[in-house]
């Protein structure tokens, strides 16, 4: 014979998406997000976004670990006079004396970032740096070109007799991008026709070296000098690259910048280690204020959004710096390696979303989010690799809110078809138990395990009703009793699900609740009865809220037992209800009609009181005898929870009850009846007090003894 106990399949077919499947799915929405984000890319405001996140990066770095430098700075600021011993000299013929003093003491290179253009030889101080930069033999010139020739403007070089004597000159080429930042420059800047000129940056690199053309640029790949910063593309005879700053500025008289910085005053110049020039590029530039030689750069912001301009000259500095290190800044120019890393990003995000919950998909997602947030910043900071950042950082909560919409309109078809079959007899939590049995899921609860389709098992069940509703609903309009029953049991269904019962029906003005499944409790008992007693404070602070409306109040009526009884599904092909059956279940429904013999408003039974463990205040009524049971069964009124304070009246009552119960049920009628006169002087509308009274008197008339039995 099949077993009875073993529980019944499910009357439907229940086929969710496997674990496999949803890893597949997942990957493919992370391709997708990944292709949608690189699209998104060429967006104006992304990219504007990208230069905002690479210059607040670069100005995070600060002075970056590397070799020492061998670059020094000679600044002419606003502290400098044309002067030599006291008298003024011209100014072409202090560049001279400084000249002079810096091949003195060893410079190997002298860069000369001055703007000489335009100047005749016949100048006063003209032959005399002539001759300098002639006998130097190592001074390499700059010029400035532009990126446009417009309102005249043309590309400055030096004169021709500084041209002549010089080791070099290159022209100088600063790009000023989004936002007016100096991000990038020329290293090769064409001229006219096939003409080219390479930077004055790179002919001082390729000069200290000793070569023709930095031995950097020959492990550049073509591929790596595309500049991301504009939308132009270069001719194929200029070069623009991304500047890989150092550190921020460099005040004019320090030596622990990021380049050593001197002021280009004589006598200073003449007391100076030798050793900040000797086998150095040595750079001469200008920072007085007149002429205003300065640029925004990434590494410029000291606050929030106050920013302090870096001289041409430090930022050639960089640039030098840059060269000889080989330090060059990297970006995937090529749209397909953006796109890969993006799909890669994204299918790696998606890997992380195979959970059916909310918060733990959003918990991985967040790790992940700052894992990828620090492998952007290591490429950057280690390697110079700059991968995107915001598509980067949005493509994991994309793939997300995808994956999330992908579970509830795929895997979720089956959960809602399941809630549909049973939301509308059964409470969300044993809603959420059958989704669970059937998922495979997580089930709440203690023990866990699923108690669904059938089981026989001990439990509490409640059974709740209005009292003197027929009255109730004669005298008032149907409209008026529809909306204050639903108002009353939604209060009620509140202290149901508070204390981890379930909702098996409503009764019209009643309702029916278990407690122990589909949520496995051993305390269900204790719980059934602290939803009772919540419901009463409820149903006081309801009352008090109507009597200040002027509109009717109520009072309940509930009784309680605990047994074994058989729960589960109960129901035909066409519908099912989570229900519950039994002789025990019985019992509570005459638990709550006694109510109205004794004028209570909780009943238990001992069962139910032995489960209690002293944490309620009982008194016992009596026994009764109900149909299908052999045996009388006791029953006690829940009064309150123990430790709570009572008043006084209250205290006295149930003394003198307790000693009037004992009386009685040992025959001795007369100390029962002194103690429950004594009791009513505290509480005169107590019934049950009032029939205990009676039949102790009437023991006392006739000389019989006392039966328990109501």
């Amino acid at each position: 014979m099949p077993d009875a106990n073993k529980p019944k399949p499910l009357p439907f077919r229940i086929s969710l998406v496997s674990h496999r499947s949803r890893l597949i799915r997942n990957l493919a929405i992370g391709v997708v997000m990944g292709l949608v984000a690189g699209m998104a890319s060429e967006i104006l405001i992304v990219k504007h976004g990208e230069l905002l996140a690479y210059d607040w990066r670069m100005g995070k770095r600060g002075i970056r670990d590397r070799n020492p430098s061998p670059i020094t700075l000679v600044m002419i600021d606003d502290e400098v006079k044309y002067e030599e011993e006291g008298f003024e000299i011209p100014r072409l013929a202090y560049l001279a004396r400084v000249v002079d003093l810096i091949k003195q003491k060893g410079a190997k290179v002298i860069g000369l970032d001055i703007i000489l253009a335009g100047t005749r030889l016949e100048e006063p101080g003209a032959q005399e740096l002539q001759t300098s930069v002639r006998f130097a033999g190592n001074v390499v010139l700059s010029g400035r070109a532009f990126a446009v020739v417009n309102l005249g403007q043309e590309n400055l070089k030096p004169p021709a007799f500084l041209i002549e004597a010089a080791a070099g000159n290159g022209l100088q080429h600063l790009v000023q991008g989004e936002f007016g930042l100096v991000r990038e420059t020329y290293v090769r800047k064409s001229l006219t026709g096939d003409q080219t000129s390479n930077s004055f940056a790179v002919f001082l690199a390729a000069m200290f070296e000793g070569l023709s053309t930095p031995e950097s640029f020959t492990r550049l790949e073509k591929g790596f000098w595309t500049t991301p910063f504009t939308l132009e593309i270069s001719p194929p005879n200029e070069y623009q690259i991304a500047i890989n700053y150092s550190g921020k500025r460099t005040e004019v008289g320090t030596y622990d910048g990021t380049f050593p910085c001197l002021r280009a005053d004589l006598g200073a110049l003449a007391q100076a280690d030798s050793r900040h020039f000797a086998d150095r590029i040595v750079i001469i530039g200008s920072d007085r204020r007149m002429v205003n030689d300065s640029y925004p750069t990434p590494v410029s912001f000291t606050g929030a959004h106050e920013q302090v301009g870096m001289t041409t000259s430090e930022i050639l500095a960089n640039v030098v710096e840059m060269v000889l290190q080989g330090d060059f800044v990297r970006f995937p120019t090529r749209p397909i390696g953006i796109v890969c890393w993006l799909v890669l990003v994204g299918m790696l995000a998606g890997a992380f979303c195979l959970s059916r919950k909310l918060l733990p998909v959003l918990f991985w997602i967040l790790l992940f989010t700052l894992a990828i947030h620090y492998i952007w910043r290591y490429l950057l900071e280690e390697h110079n690799l700059v991968m995107p950042f915001l598509p980067t950082l949005l493509v994991p909560w994309m793939t997300a809110l995808g994956c999330l919409a992908g579970r509830t309109l795929l895997d979720d078809r089956e959960m809602k078809a399941l809630y549909e079959v049973f939301g509308r007899s059964v409470s969300p939590a044993i809603a959420q138990e059958l989704v669970a049995n059937v998922t495979g899921g997580p089930k709440r609860g203690e023990r866990g395990g699923s108690h669904l389709l059938s089981e026989e098992c001990e439990c509490s069940i409640l059974f709740l009703d209005v009292a003197n509703f027929t009255t109730l609903s004669e005298n008032l309009s149907p409209v008026w009793l529809f909306k204050f029953i639903n108002e009353l049991l939604d209060r009620l269904s509140k202290c149901v699900f508070e204390n981890e019962g379930s909702l098996i029906r409503y009764t019209g003005d009643g309702l029916i609740a278990l407690f122990g499944r589909p949520i496995v409790r051993e305390d269900h008992a204790i719980l059934a009865s602290e939803a009772a007693l919540k419901m009463q404070e409820e149903l006081e602070a309801l009352n008090r809220m109507r009597q200040k409306q002027g509109e009717p109040t109520v009072t309940i009526r509930l009784g309680i037992n605990t047994g074994t009884m058989m729960v589960g599904l109960l129901g035909g092909n066409q519908r099912y209800d989570y229900s519950v059956l039994g002789n025990e279940v019985n019992v509570a429904a005459r638990f709550e009609s006694l109510n109205k013999d004794f004028g209570t408003g909780i009943l238990v039974g001992e069962s139910t009181l032995k489960q209690l463990k002293n944490r309620f205040i009982c008194r016992p009524l009596g026994s009764i005898s109900l149909k299908g049971k052999t045996e009388q069964v006791s029953v006690y009124e829940l009064v309150c929870r123990t430790g709570r304070p009572l008043p006084d009246s209250l205290k006295e009552f149930l003394k003198l009850y307790e000693v009037g119960y004992t009386a009685i049920r040992s025959n001795r009628f007369t100390e029962a009846i002194s103690a429950f006169n004594n009791a009513l002087v505290y509480k005169p509308d107590d019934l049950a007090t009032q029939k205990l009274l009676a039949r102790a008197e009437e023991r006392t008339r006739t000389g019989t003894s006392y039966s328990s039995q109501s």
